[in-house]
């Protein structure tokens, strides 16, 4: 019984996810050189970070519970029955508080984004979600607040590569949750959730997708020709390491354009976290070696 409800609130707060989200975190104080050892601020803000995806995930599963159980959304805790609906709402709101508190022991500026961040994706749950483009925005800014998060966590400087790291991370992460909508149109459409594909078509949304993802393609080796960082600049293993996602970018954007399903699309969405997981770990490389 205890193991199915651990099970259960793991599920919940979906933690392969949260952990998935402060990569970026961490990634961004290598970049800005700020991330040199064991610091408290990074523990801080990893906690920070894990623990707002965790509460919302924790509240949207709330507040969607009928809708999940007339869906029969079998990957749902609640709808399982392996954990209560009360208990959902009582972590969401526990987090929340411990998240506030945390934010007591940040410098002003890293305060700020988080205070901005936190209560916003909670209110992406609450409605946001269902309102066309905004929650794709919302999506793409927690890619791009993360990486200016992991800079200012220790200071209030911005650094060029971070900047430029964070605008690259807002655009993929809005080409990805536009192609992820793709998917999920059908049961968009039951919710009442507007997407761009529900208002404009399937075909339409993957190609705003491509043209994000085109983007992209052209950002991701940019450093090695442009002086954004010196760490970078005509650096060949960075090069070398870079043109797999830029590679892996093009056949995606193929495939996407032929095939639109929810089955390719799917098949997309697995890949496309591996693809931006690559492309980090080329700028991490290129920093550090």
């Amino acid at each position: 019984m205890l193991k199915e409800k651990l099970i259960g609130f793991l599920k919940l707060i979906r933690i392969e996810l949260c952990i998935f989200g402060t990569i970026g975190f961490f990634v961004s104080g290598v970049l800005a050189e700020d991330l040199i050892g064991l610091q408290v601020e990074y523990f801080i803000g990893f906690l920070i970070i894990f623990l707002s995806e965790a509460g919302a995930f924790a509240i949207n599963d709330y507040i969607d519970y009928e809708i999940d159980l007339n869906n029969n959304r079998s990957d749902r805790p609640i709808v399982l029955g392996q954990i209560t609906r009360i208990t959902a709402l009582y972590t969401a709101i526990i987090i929340l508080l411990i998240d506030l508190l945390l934010v007591l022991f940040l410098n002003p500026f890293a305060a700020l984004i988080a205070l901005i961040s936190i209560p916003l994706f909670y209110v992406y749950s609450l409605g946001l979600k269902k309102m066309i483009l905004i929650k794709n925005f919302l999506i793409a800014y927690s890619y791009s607040g993360t990486i200016l998060f992991g800079s200012l966590v220790t200071d209030a400087i911005l650094e060029p590569i971070i900047i430029y790291f964070a605008f690259m991370g807002f655009i993929v992460g809005l080409g990805s949750e536009i192609m992820f909508d793709i998917a999920d149109v059908e049961g968009d459409k039951e919710l009442g959730i507007n997407t761009i594909p529900n208002k404009f078509g399937v075909k339409r949304a993957a190609n705003v997708s491509i043209i994000l993802y085109s983007i992209i393609i052209v950002m991701d080796p940019l450093p090695f020709f442009v002086l954004i960082d010196s760490r970078l600049y005509f650096d060949p293993l960075f090069l070398i390491l870079i043109l797999i996602p830029v590679i892996s970018y093009v056949f995606l954007s193929i495939s996407l354009l032929k095939n639109q399903t929810k089955e390719n699309t799917l098949k997309l969405r697995k890949l496309i976290f591996v693809i931006m997981q690559v492309g980090v770990l080329a700028y991490l490389i290129g920093v550090i070696v």
